[in-house]
């Protein structure tokens, strides 16, 4: 990441995490340490709170695939001097995979929702392809995170800025970080069925994001 995209990076994390501490319970729970190097992050999609609050988690240098907030021109302009990766039309979705590595082979990390969309917070909705194929590309551990919040916390609103309806949270917002996945045995499978491959890594990861998801449904204190 260049210093200018370093620089905006930290100054909005400092300041969403100021925000958090204000006004919000925010737990998060980690099964173990993050590993050390560029990784892929992976969880679901409920909320427009979620791209910003995620930050957060982890101190790594985050590039990450962003859908309609690249269609609003003040935030576009940001986004890409912070050296997030668009995927708001057909043509940058079909570069999100290069970029990735080329930011990964660089020595930063990534972070994805592979919903593409917003789910309605009952259910994970289909997982695309492209964390697999981000994965196949450069063999770096994929994290899966599951988010959730109480679903009477979860309002619809208005926004001039954005133009549109956003999906936003309030006072509490919970992450569950899940253990590095690996997948050698489907690595080798892309070797002579690459589809199998990218559809198998991509149950794996959704299975554990949904297990993380109800982990702090079943097993995790929340208010």
């Amino acid at each position: 990441m260049n210093k200018r995209a370093k620089f905006l990076h930290s100054v909005y994390r400092k300041a969403v995490k100021i925000f958090l501490s204000i006004r919000f319970d925010f737990q998060t729970w980690f099964s173990c340490p993050l590993p050390k190097g560029p990784k892929i992050f992976v969880s679901n999609h409920f909320s427009s709170s979620d791209a910003h609050f995620v930050t957060t988690i982890m101190k790594d240098d985050i590039h990450m695939v962003i859908g309609p907030a690249f269609n609003v021109p003040l935030l576009k302009t940001y986004l890409r001097l912070a050296d997030q990766i668009p995927a708001n039309t057909k043509e940058n979705r079909s570069k999100v995979v290069s970029s990735a590595k080329k930011y990964i082979e660089a020595g930063d990390s990534i972070y994805i929702f592979p919903e593409g969309m917003l789910n309605t917070g009952t259910e994970l909705l289909e997982f695309k392809k492209g964390v697999a194929r981000i994965y196949l590309e450069t063999g770096v551990p994929v994290i899966p995170i599951g988010l959730i919040a109480p679903m009477r916390r979860i309002k619809k609103k208005d926004s001039s800025f954005v133009g549109h309806e956003m999906t936003v949270v309030s006072k509490n917002y919970y992450a569950n970080i899940g253990d590095p996945m690996t997948f050698e045995e489907e690595r080798k499978l892309a070797l002579t069925d690459r589809n199998k491959a990218e559809e198998i890594i991509t149950e794996k990861i959704k299975k554990e994001v949904e297990f993380l998801i109800n982990d702090i449904k079943m097993n995790k204190f929340w208010s």
